[in-house]
């Protein structure tokens, strides 16, 4: 949708331009908007992210929606900007749709890579129970796309994707849930971790002053602040963890959003306000430091696609507790890596939270798999070769 906040698919979509360009190619990386304040601020300058329109100096309105829902109408008129590029490579709606247009009018190929079934037109039982209420121009798209032109959006988002020469997924369980709404073949490509950049950052990080060392042992949480996450959920189980770990902290990374003042106030109203950290947006040193000194990575949103966090988590040695649902199952080892707890049974993920946090011998072991399983499995260098093997396949 656009580079204004930073999820796993806005790293991803950075990390591809980055390796693809490091082995040869030349890359030139497009978004309907392009925030460099709010979306991995350190990575966005080593690329040269272009948006699809004009740059407006004056403020603008639902400045997100607007330039999606312009980006999308105004794109037959864009084409002849695309004209020198041999592939395009489309991460989500409105980008693929983008593709479906440069692809009839410049008889260019175009590939899908698709972190989740667009959320408006296909949402989740969490996106209906919660709503968009933390980003104004997100509910705007909502209301217009599940209320006003639904039909005909939903056609136009299939014809985008029937006519891309390859599909890609982030996980098995999104190309399921792919598979059950177009009928089509997908093919999963995990999204990598840096494991060398993250081992140089969590180095350089330890030559420098630690202000998180005063809350170890910590568990750790990056995910973004919406109501999706279910960040509450980690301070509701802050209760349960208490009563067997009494020094344990919770830090949750993050840019602050509406959502966060909520969650203030729980803390303060459950009495665990002293024992939960609200970090802010940290950059690459400082999460690198985190996830190689917290105890366990606690990543307890549901239905999650596939969640970078817990991989990240296990290139630095520190086990994770996930759902056993979803994306995240794939990335945690049951008692091996970490643990998935039933869903969405909070006394059972904060027991197996505890579990990890009271026992620094099995923490060791299981930090230890972690690593050689991210490392075997989810990284950087194995995302790169197959998507250069799809590139070359379409070209």
């Amino acid at each position: 949708m656009g580079f204004f906040y930073s999820g796993g698919g806005e790293r991803t979509a950075i990390y591809e331009a980055l390796g693809l360009q490091e082995r040869g190619y030349s890359i030139s990386c497009f978004a309907p908007i392009v925030r460099h304040d709010q979306s991995f601020p350190e990575l966005l300058r080593k690329i040269q992210v272009e948006s699809f329109l004009p740059k407006f100096h004056a403020p603008i309105p639902l400045r997100e929606a607007f330039s999606m829902v312009a980006s999308s109408i105004l794109s037959p008129a864009l084409a002849s900007r695309f004209k020198p590029y041999d592939v395009f490579l489309c991460h989500g709606q409105p980008s693929m749709w983008m593709g479906y247009v440069l692809h009839r009018m410049l008889k260019k190929p175009y590939i899908c890579y698709i972190h989740q079934p667009n959320r408006f037109l296909y949402p989740r039982k969490i996106d209906i129970e919660t709503g968009w209420k933390v980003n104004p121009s997100l509910r705007v798209l909502n209301f217009l796309v599940s209320r006003t032109w639904w039909k005909e959006i939903r056609r136009l988002d299939r014809l985008s994707v029937e006519h891309a020469s390859t599909i890609l997924a982030n996980s098995n369980w999104t190309a399921r849930k792919l598979r059950q709404i177009y009928e089509l073949r997908v093919r999963v490509v995990h999204p990598g971790i840096d494991a060398r950049q993250l081992r140089r950052n969590a180095d350089l990080a330890r030559s420098l002053p630690n202000k998180y060392a005063s809350k170890r042992p910590f568990i750790l949480s990056t995910n973004r602040h919406y109501p999706q996450k279910r960040l509450d959920w980690l301070i509701y189980m802050m209760i349960h963890i208490l009563a067997r770990a009494p020094e344990t902290n919770l830090i949750l990374t993050g840019r602050a959003t509406s959502y966060t003042a909520n969650l203030m106030k729980l803390c303060k109203d459950l009495g665990v306000d002293r024992h939960v950290t609200f970090s802010g947006e940290v950059n690459e040193v400082e999460l690198a430091l985190l996830y190689s000194t917290a105890a366990v990575c606690a990543y307890a949103a549901p239905e999650e696609d596939f969640g970078l966090g817990p991989p990240e988590a296990g290139i630095c040695n520190t086990p994770s507790v996930v759902w056993n649902y979803a994306g995240p199952s794939e990335t945690v080892l049951d008692g091996i890596t970490g643990y998935r707890a039933v869903p969405y049974n909070l006394s059972d993920f904060a027991e197996k939270v505890s579990r990890l946090l009271t026992d620094e011998g099995l923490r060791n072991r299981l930090g230890e798999r972690a690593h050689e399983y991210v490392e075997k499995n989810f990284t950087w260098d194995r995302h790169l070769a197959q998507l250069e093997e799809v590139i070359a396949s379409v070209i």
